[in-house]
Formats: C-alpha cells, sequence, structure tokens
C-alpha cells in the first residue's frame, strides 16, 4: 500500500476522532440527544472500519498487479511443467520404451537377446515396467514371440499411456 493512502486514512480516522470527541462533551455536558447518540455510535463503527478500508483499495486499485503476478505465476508452473515432462520422458531411453511397446502389443514377433535386450529387460523389471514369467536369464537366446516369456505391468502400460500423451502435447506446443 502507498503512503498516499494511508496518510489520508489517518487524516480521515483523525477527523472522526475530533468529532467523535466534541460530540461526547455534548452527551456529558446534558446536551445529548437521540441524534447525538446516533451519530457517536455511528462515527465508532466508521473508525472500526477504517484501518481495514487500505485492504478495500489495495484490492480495488492493485487488481493489474494482481494479475500480473497470477500470470508470472502461470508460466513458471508451466516451465516448471515441462521440465518435469522431459524429465520423465527421459527415464528410459528411446530404445527401451520401443522394446516395452513391443511387449505391451503381446506380440514382440522374433527376438535375439542380445546383451543390450538382456539389460532392458532387467531394467525394465527393476523399476516395475515388466514381469518376468520365467526368469530373465532363462529365457532362449533367440525365439519368434519375446512376449511369452515377459508381460506388461499395470505400471508398465500407464508409464506409456502417460509417455504418448506427453509426446502428444510436446508435438501440439512445437506447431
Amino acid at each position: 500500500m502507498t503512503q498516499d493512502y494511508t496518510t489520508k486514512w489517518w487524516a480521515a480516522f483523525s477527523c472522526l476522532a475530533f468529532i467523535e470527541g466534541v460530540l461526547l462533551v455534548m452527551l456529558f455536558s446534558g446536551r445529548s440527544s437521540v441524534l447525538t447518540i446516533a451519530a457517536l455510535l455511528f462515527i465508532a463503527i466508521l473508525m472500526v472500519f477504517i484501518p481495514q478500508a487500505d485492504d478495500v483499495v489495495a484490492l480495488t486499485f492493485d487488481r493489474d498487479k494482481i494479475d500480473n503476478k497470477i500470470n508470472s505465476l502461470n508460466k513458471k508452473l508451466s516451465t516448471t511443467k515441462n521440465r518435469a515432462d522431459k524429465i520423465f520422458l527421459l527415464t528410459i531411453p528411446e530404445s527401451m520404451y520401443k522394446t516395452l511397446q513391443k511387449i505391451n502389443s503381446g506380440n514382440y514377433g522374433n527376438y535375439d537377446l542380445t546383451a543390450k535386450l538382456e539389460r532392458e529387460l532387467y531394467h525394465l523389471r527393476d523399476i516395475g515396467y515388466i514381469e518376468d514369467t520365467k526368469e530373465i536369464r532363462d529365457i532362449p537366446y533367440e525365439g519368434n514371440n519375446l512376449s511369452n516369456y515377459v508381460k506388461i505391468t499395470a505400471l508398465g502400460k500407464q508409464y506409456i499411456e502417460l509417455r504418448k500423451s506427453i509426446e502428444e502435447e510436446n508435438k501440439g506446443k512445437d506447431k
């Protein structure tokens, strides 16, 4: 709140206090009336509410500042969300994501269990995206459907859906 408004409210408060004092003198000197008592009550009520007037004025005149602050916070929140989305996307590399999608299809197709694929399967299992129906180390080194040996979990399906939605959102922003 600016000093200008505070000074004005204190001046109004002082004037009301002076008038209140004059009316109290009139009341105690015997020259009272119903109007004097009503004026005293009205001024007393005003004096109670004058300190809150600064808050009302601040809300009325500083609305642009509040809107600017909200817009600034929304931009920061959007930036933070985008960063979190990117971190989430990078929790597993693209090749591992493709492996997870192929497992999710239920028909992985022909495979060669290379050291890289084996590491991916262990990692996907360790983070809870797949479960093995047979120990990974016991999976044949080649076959026609890896999906017979590993199944995607509910968490793995959720990851795929979230990643798809984030990628679609990012494609929409890039256009």
